[in-house]
């Protein structure tokens, strides 16, 4: 697959299986996008380097993706998932 600048993309899909909101963060934008129980977002980057194109941590309800390039987070239909989708306003919601 390559982007409309003619550079290859990387794809990657996460998935929240847990019962909980999960927060995925992507860097180094410090965009934050927040999934519902089994809600699926696709992280895409382009313009990465001869390296793996993603980096990813894992912390209790959060999962950090940081990016060797430019990038986006997708819905499973290819639509933008703006930074701040999903976002709680309390911690009730967020555990809900």
């Amino acid at each position: 697959m390559t982007h409309a600048d003619g550079g290859p993309v990387a794809r990657m899909r996460v998935t929240n299986s847990g019962t909980a909101m999960l927060e995925l963060i992507l860097e180094p934008y410090g965009s934050d996008h927040w999934l519902r129980p089994g809600e699926t977002f696709v992280v895409e980057t382009y313009g990465f380097g001869p390296g793996d194109p993603f980096e990813v941590e894992h912390e209790p309800a959060r999962v950090t993706v940081y990016l060797d390039g430019h990038g986006d987070v997708l819905d499973v239909h290819g639509a933008e998932v703006e930074c701040g989708h999903g976002r709680p306003t309390s911690a009730e919601e967020a555990t809900v």
